[in-house]
């Protein structure tokens, strides 16, 4: 399965550019492409055009266009992340694990392609959209952390890399992104909150289980990548965590989880869409958006299988964060 929509394993849908709140969403619209197999194509959505000359991003999310032919399966996610304008926050640029920027503004989508024998469609497209966040009395700014792993390099193999936020911060939203974008089998497949907390029994096994719905204040983003191809080398996944700035008070601030799951898909031609949203008290959505409004309150992933079709056993799931007390 592929998800062609994703962060947490979601997106935001539809927010007018004007319609700029102290959280909201902002987009650009689509950029089309790719045009070719085992390539790639990205886009930024920025905060402060429209909004506040303060805004920064606090979540970042992606809608793809597949068409409707037979080659739908082939335009896979390849990155949602938070973006400084000029170079992604990974190794070949100079990062290295760890806080890599602050105040960031720009929310960057990646969509890639497969392999020539999945196909191409004109309708292929990607559109990046940017969860921006007015800073308030106590979350005066934000940071990001990146951390990665290497692989999958095995063909049917995963990779898990968990970012985790510095202490006594809150974790606002995250991201994942796959390289090089050359190697079309090669996609993120999962990007959630978590904990870092250990393993053994009542643990989320560091990272790799993800935090429950109901769970409050989760330290960490993780994200998976997955080789559906050949054996490969120098691949690379990386997970991306927003957290709010240092030296602030965050004791009042307390970030809830919310979590849903639903059966499918199994049919290339039927994706499978998947909403939760923040409940009463849990204050405001910061990872995510809903249709027409500047006060987003839901966040949904929509996932499609590969050009094999799936089982009834395949499951989507999506994750959101909900912010009170800033």
């Amino acid at each position: 399965m592929s998800p062609n929509v994703v962060s947490p394993a979601a997106s935001p849908v539809y927010a007018s550019p004007t319609d700029m709140a102290t959280y909201g969403a902002y987009t650009p619209g689509a950029t089309a492409g790719p045009g070719s197999a085992n390539s790639e194509s990205a886009s930024s959505a920025t905060c402060r055009t429209g909004g506040d000359t303060n805004d920064v991003v606090a979540g970042v999310g992606i809608l793809q266009t597949v068409g409707t032919g037979t080659a739908q399966s082939n335009l896979h996610v390849k990155g949602i992340v938070p973006f400084d304008g000029t170079a992604e926050y990974v190794s070949a640029n100079g990062y290295s694990a760890g806080v890599v920027d602050t105040d960031t503004t720009q929310a960057r989508a990646i969509g890639g392609t497969g392999g020539s024998g999945g196909g191409l469609d004109a309708a292929f497209g990607s559109t990046p959209y940017a969860m921006c966040l007015d800073p308030g009395d106590t979350i005066t700014g934000t940071q990001v952390v990146m951390n990665s792993v290497a692989g999958p390099s095995s063909s049917g193999g995963t990779a898990l890399a968990v970012a985790t936020c510095p202490a006594d911060t809150r974790l606002l939203g995250g991201g994942a992104r796959t390289t090089p974008g050359t190697a079309g089998s090669l996609k993120p497949v999962v990007s959630y909150p978590t904990f870092l907390d250990g393993t053994g029994t009542g643990t989320h096994d560091n990272g790799a289980i993800a935090a429950a719905d109901g769970a409050t204040n989760p330290d960490s983003w993780a994200a998976g990548g997955l080789n559906r191809g050949n054996t490969g080398s120098g691949y690379t996944t990386y997970a991306y965590a927003i957290c709010s700035g240092d030296d602030i008070n965050v004791s009042g601030v307390t970030v809830t989880v919310h979590y849903n799951e639903t059966t499918g898909p199994t049919s290339v031609a039927a994706p499978q869409k998947t909403t939760t949203g923040c409940g009463e008290g849990d204050g405001t959505l910061i990872s995510g958006g809903s249709p027409l409004t500047t006060s987003p309150a839901h966040w949904t992933s929509t996932t499609h299988t590969s050009g094999m079709g799936s089982t009834s056993a395949t499951r989507s799931h999506v994750w959101a964060l909900c912010l009170a007390g800033n």
